[in-house]
């Protein structure tokens, strides 16, 4: 039993090879799209693409040009060739403006590019434009089909944009001891962060993080300079200690606070 199964397998993958290669040398546009069906059915895309991306233009005009043309850009996406996926969905946005798919490409542009974006600590530039992608399909289709789809990636995409941006601004506080003017740039990678990031999670991080900063900034200066830079830090102390009172870096900031009014005094 087990020879005769494993013999049908055969049987039928060298018939739909053959199939493949009568189609993919035909002038027949629908025999074409019917073996690419097939094709794509059993998730041979590299297969299927080949033949769709022959009659794409072919159907260029026709009725069948939109179906064809989501069909190819589907294959491109499921084989991984998402800069192409991408671009062809891009292409369906514009060309078919009435269609009732074009909701789906627009989703899917965004899609593309979030599968293009590398993790967090890698260059975000694909995350952006996928940011982009799905902001445009979230102010066009208020109420969309993949609107709960596309807030989530657009949730995940900003927490690596955050958490990119913050680790930044921890490396050069991390630095700032062994480097001239090393805490004024934490200072302002700090402040940067607060006012780019509104709803990170890592705001009381960079709260706390820019009160320390502040403070080692004012205790290493010149003596007649220390004063007035330790307002600065108690000022962030204010505002840290306002807006997150139950953060977990709390302790923390007060004894920075006791060390302020313990100079001042």
């Amino acid at each position: 039993m087990k020879q005769i199964t494993v013999l049908l397998l055969i049987v039928f993958a060298v018939v739909g090879c053959s199939n493949y290669q009568k189609a993919l040398k035909s002038s027949d546009a629908k025999l074409k799209v019917r073996t690419a069906d097939s094709l794509l059915a059993a998730e041979k895309y590299s297969k299927a693409i080949n033949l769709l991306e022959q009659v794409v233009p072919a159907y260029r005009g026709t009725d069948s040009a939109a179906p064809v043309a989501l069909k190819y850009a589907n294959a491109l996406y499921q084989d991984g060739r998402y800069p192409e996926s991408g671009y062809q969905f891009e292409t369906y946005r514009k060309s078919y403006v009435s269609d009732p798919n074009r909701e789906y490409a627009t989703f899917m542009i965004g899609k593309s590019l979030y599968e293009m974006a590398p993790i967090y600590s890698k260059d975000q530039e694909p995350t952006e434009k996928a940011l982009a992608k799905f902001q445009d399909y979230i102010n066009i289709y208020p109420n969309g089909e993949y609107l709960a789809e596309a807030n989530m990636l657009v949730d995940e995409m900003q927490f690596k944009l955050d958490k990119k941006a913050y680790e930044i601004a921890e490396n050069y506080f991390k630095r700032a001891p062994f480097s001239r003017g090393g805490y004024t740039a934490a200072i302002a990678s700090f402040e940067n962060f607060i006012v780019d990031h509104p709803g990170s999670e890592f705001q009381d991080d960079a709260a706390y993080h820019l009160i320390d900063s502040q403070y080692s900034y004012a205790i290493k200066s010149f003596s007649s300079l220390i004063p007035e830079r330790l307002e600065v830090a108690k000022e962030y102390y204010d505002t840290f200690a306002t807006r997150f009172p139950n953060s977990e870096y709390k302790e923390q900031a007060d004894d920075l606070m006791e060390k302020i009014n313990s100079y001042n005094n």
